[in-house]
């Protein structure tokens, strides 16, 4: 009875492990879906800017309030579509690259396509206590990068 036993709890925790993914792998497909339809929506307004402005023109009038209001209406549109694709690259622990916009592995140094330095993410708020001490712990580790990386970030910075 004791393989049996075994063989069950086994089969139990690749069972969890399997619901786990697949709730991921659903909650990265909702979130696609999100952004796929908040990219159809900004064009929609795009495309109703564009005629109010040329409906405007034709008549010889200005409306700055009306224009202004689907301007903003687009920015917020935009602002909720950076924050739903930085949840997608978090979920799939990519960090994209400021120049080519290519995705690259959380940890990379450089991007993979274009070979540019990757920014960390700047905290906009003031790091809280367990932050903190989470970013020692970073620095803590930066410290044991390989020499060959550390040799080449020195070569690249006597470039510059």
């Amino acid at each position: 009875m004791g393989k049996l036993d075994e063989v069950l709890a086994k089969a139990k925790d690749l069972a969890k492990v399997a619901g786990n993914k697949t709730e991921e792998v659903v909650e990265l497909t909702r979130l696609k879906i999100q952004a796929s339809q908040l990219r159809g929506d900004i064009d929609a307004n795009y495309l109703k800017l564009g005629e109010i402005i040329y409906e405007l023109n034709k008549a010889g009038t200005e409306n700055e309030e009306l224009i202004s209001m689907c301007i903003a209406e687009i920015e917020s549109q935009r602002t909720e579509l950076a924050e739903l694709t930085n949840r997608i690259d978090e979920m799939k622990n990519v960090v994209k690259c400021s120049e080519c916009l290519a995705a690259n592995p959380v940890g990379a140094l450089y991007c993979a396509r274009c070979g540019a330095r990757l920014e960390k993410k700047q905290e906009q708020e003031a790091p809280t206590e367990q932050e903190t001490e989470s970013a020692q712990a970073e620095e803590a580790d930066a410290a044991k990068v390989p020499a060959q990386l550390e040799g080449a970030e020195k070569a690249e910075d006597a470039q510059a």
